[in-house]
């Protein structure tokens, strides 16, 4: 008969000889270490001989407290505690962060005090959908929102989360010119996916939702999203994901009509020019100045191919990322601070394609997310 606990801790078989603070995992109807790379369920309070078939009091991974953890080698004080041997917690990165060290452990066997990371807060449900690790958002990125509070607090903050497999479609801004359309389709192994769609010169589709960021002087603020573009063809269309001022599309052109350029106004993100139909450039614009460059040829595209792109301000600096991976120079404190980037702008996360030939054209997403926690 199955039993309900409604307190922090379990009590359990043990399968092996148990170490105190040590975690566990289940395996059949005991408890034994966790190893590297694995996650547990907790943390074991006290030793157990397992010659005398003895129970474990377990010390669950989500008690709403901290848990005492035996430490594989230093730690320091802050950082990120990840699965080591032999149910013991190390700073060398190994799978996924388990919690945070609250002291600091000066050699292998110190037990510290740790902050558990609440397990499922980013859980992505396994069928025949699924989307691997690297096609979800980037958790160097994520794991510095507290994104559980933001969805249930609206005051905790700006937050969109989109994952158009659910059918969500903008419902704030979103605007075809006559040949042009933003619209929702099942997408491969039906993921679902957002489509804009033109298919004339000069022709935009393009979507803005109200998320307000400010880009700097601001709290941490991130962008992410999974995209990719029909054809890598030059001169045939310029894609746009990025953080934009707000009336861009109210204006009806996120990109100029030439399709070279974006429209005039506070921009920092990700583009895609018609006249390089391989290539994704990192950029900013101040409204009224001369767009930045930042990093040109930032990502090589390959034709009907999703990557994710996403960029992370950590109040002090703003990190590009590709596929999870943190690539290129960041824009600096220097470069926040000159005449050219957007300086305290409050800008929307925004999507547009806009045509360069009389062809068919698509910008698909797979999902989008942007943050920014409130002061």
């Amino acid at each position: 008969m199955s039993q309900q606990i409604n307190g922090p801790e379990i009590t359990m078989q043990a399968g092996e000889d148990l170490i105190a603070f040590r975690r566990v995992k289940i395996s059949g109807s005991t408890v034994v270490y966790a190893d590297a790379g694995e996650t547990g369920i907790g943390v074991v309070q006290a030793a157990v001989d397992y010659s005398e078939n003895a129970n474990a009091c377990i010390r669950l991974d989500n008690p709403g407290g901290t848990s005492k953890m035996m430490a594989a080698g230093i730690i320091t004080a802050g950082a990120a505690a990840y699965p080591a041997t032999d149910g013991k917690v190390s700073a060398t990165v190994n799978g996924e962060q388990i919690g945070t060290a609250i002291e600091a452990a000066g050699a292998d066997g110190d037990i510290i005090e740790v902050l558990p990371k609440y397990v499922g807060t980013e859980v992505a449900a396994t069928s025949a959908r699924s989307r691997d690790a690297a096609e979800l958002p980037t958790e160097d990125i994520w794991g510095n929102f507290n994104l559980v509070e933001m969805r249930r607090n609206p005051f905790a903050g700006s937050l969109l989360e989109c994952d158009f497999v659910r059918g969500e479609i903008a419902d704030d801004i979103f605007q075809g010119d006559a040949t042009a359309a933003v619209f929702n389709l099942p997408g491969t192994g039906g993921i679902g996916e957002m489509v804009l769609f033109t298919s004339v010169d000069n022709e935009e589709a393009a979507v803005q939702w109200n998320c307000p960021i400010v880009v700097s002087g601001g709290n941490s603020w991130a962008l992410e999203a999974r995209v990719k573009i029909e054809v890598i063809t030059d001169a045939k269309a310029t894609c746009v994901l990025g953080l934009m001022f707000r009336t861009a599309e109210q204006a009806g052109d996120v990109v100029a009509d030439n399709g070279a350029a974006l429209t005039d106004g506070d921009f920092v993100g990700f583009v895609h020019f018609a006249a390089d139909g391989d290539i994704w450039d990192f950029i900013y614009d101040e409204g009224s100045q001369t767009t930045k460059v930042h990093d040109d040829n930032y990502h090589t595209a390959e034709a009907d191919t999703y990557v994710t792109l996403g960029m992370y301000f950590n109040g002090t600096t703003i990190q590009g990322y590709i596929n999870g991976v943190a690539t290129g120079t960041a824009i600096s404190a220097s470069d926040i601070a000159a005449a050219d980037f957007p300086t305290a702008a409050v800008v929307v996360p925004t999507l547009a394609v806009k045509g360069d030939a009389a062809d068919d054209f698509d910008f698909t997403v797979d999902w989008i997310r942007a943050a920014q926690l409130a002061d």
